[in-house]
């Protein structure tokens, strides 16, 4: 499905029906990632699970006018209200679709019943490499060794910290195709920041409803430090550091155990809602 925003078309796709989870993806990647890690936990809960690809991501083309993550923002925004109108909804991102969740609070917090972000990609607005761990990789089965050489494989074993052929299977149907279909000349002009107006507004969101924070402790990407000052915020909040992950948070049974840990408080904290409207 296509939604029209401002003149970009954003590609979409709902599964499921129930209570609006918005789920975003990282860069430059598409919904493909996002419904690798959420399907196979959610599809048989009661929540209607909502991709959508960024612009000059996956299906969805990029604008000429766009110049930086403040647009993006306005076009996320617009695309909620379009799709999920006045509902209370959960949003769960990933990577730089994680960061988004603070822009989106700045312009309708009162919508979000719970957040789920996972190994988000903070602003830091300084140099972020001493923040991160040094690149390793802590196992790999030897049947790995048996995979064909390819442009892909090297990737997947750039990122991994477990390194699976599960994993890699998950990178070929998932992430590689997703980021062929990058728009890379567009990302590659476009400032993934917020202006430092923007960037100032968003630093003071504070999220008080049931939230997720999940990172890789070998994650060199985002890192799990950064994500940290993010604790205060979110009162709510249960942190996770995995160990043996990184930024594709390849600790399978964790990951889902710390996702229905999280649906359960949202519903805990929705029940309670609920009561506190009731007449006495």
């Amino acid at each position: 499905m296509t939604c029209i925003v401002r003149d970009i078309p954003i590609y979409y796709e709902v599964h499921g029906q129930g209570k609006p989870l918005l789920c975003i993806h990282g860069w430059p990647v598409d919904h493909r990632m996002m419904k690798s890690m959420v399907e196979p936990i959610f599809c048989e809960t009661q929540y209607r699970r909502i991709y959508f690809d960024l612009p000059g991501m996956g299906k969805t083309p990029a604008a000429g006018w766009m110049k930086n993550a403040d647009d993006m923002l306005d076009i996320v925004a617009e695309f909620i209200h379009a799709v999920i109108g006045g509902e209370n909804f959960l949003l769960l991102g990933s990577s730089y679709g994680g960061d988004f969740f603070l822009g989106v609070g700045c312009k309708m917090s009162p919508k979000k019943d719970g957040v789920a972000l996972l190994c988000p990609m903070v602003d830091p607005r300084e140099d972020e490499a001493q923040n991160l761990p040094a690149r390793q990789i802590v196992w790999q089965p030897a049947s790995l060794d048996f995979i064909e050489e390819s442009a892909a494989r090297v990737q997947y074993m750039d990122m991994a910290v477990v390194a699976t052929p599960a994993g890699y299977a998950q990178w070929k149907n998932a992430i590689e195709p997703a980021m062929e279909a990058a728009d890379m000349a567009f990302l590659s002009s476009c400032d993934m920041w917020y202006s430092p107006g923007l960037h100032h507004e968003i630093s003071k969101v504070v999220f008080d409803k049931s939230s997720c924070i999940v990172t890789g402790r070998q994650d060199n990407s985002t890192g799990y430090k950064i994500a940290y000052e993010l604790v205060e915020r979110f009162p709510r909040a249960t942190f996770a550091v995995m160990d043996a992950a990184g930024h594709l948070l390849e600790r399978d049974a964790l990951y889902r155990q710390l996702m229905v840990d999280w649906l359960e408080r949202v519903e805990m904290g929705t029940i309670e809602t609920a009561k506190s409207r009731c007449p006495s």
